[in-house]
């Protein structure tokens, strides 16, 4: 090898530091990834049973697939007699799927519902 020993020195430490850039990822021109998180766009309503007697809420957790289908739901809090009717209801909504850099995700979502006595409001006729 030859130059100085100096020279060898400085061009042992260019070295060094390229390599760390290259393994930090100094100068890299990498953008963070993009994220696009799911969005609602078709729903059912729950009905409230109508045995039921006392308010509830059921929280389920929806994954979401691909092409925006419910796939698959889980029940996180259960409120019988709600669970059944927030089910049903569940599986009827359609989405728009997450995406990541422009690819469509699957994803999970929790949704919670809020069931509570419907007002009736009773109209005397008049004598």
């Amino acid at each position: 090898m030859g130059g100085c020993p100096g020279q060898r020195t400085i061009a042992a430490l260019g070295a060094l530091a390229f390599l760390a850039s290259l393994a930090l990822g100094v100068g890299a021109e990498e953008e963070p990834a993009r994220f696009e998180p799911v969005e609602l766009t078709e729903t059912e309503e729950a009905a409230y049973p109508v045995l039921a007697i006392f308010p509830g809420t059921v929280v389920l957790e929806v994954t979401v697939s691909l092409t925006g289908e419910v796939e698959d739901v889980k029940v996180v809090q259960d409120a019988p007699p709600f669970t059944q009717e927030a089910l049903r209801a569940v599986k009827k909504w359609k989405f728009k799927p997450a995406k990541l850099d422009g690819q469509p995700i699957s994803s999970l979502v929790p949704v919670a519902f809020s069931f509570s006595r419907p007002a009736i409001w009773w109209k005397r006729s008049p004598q």
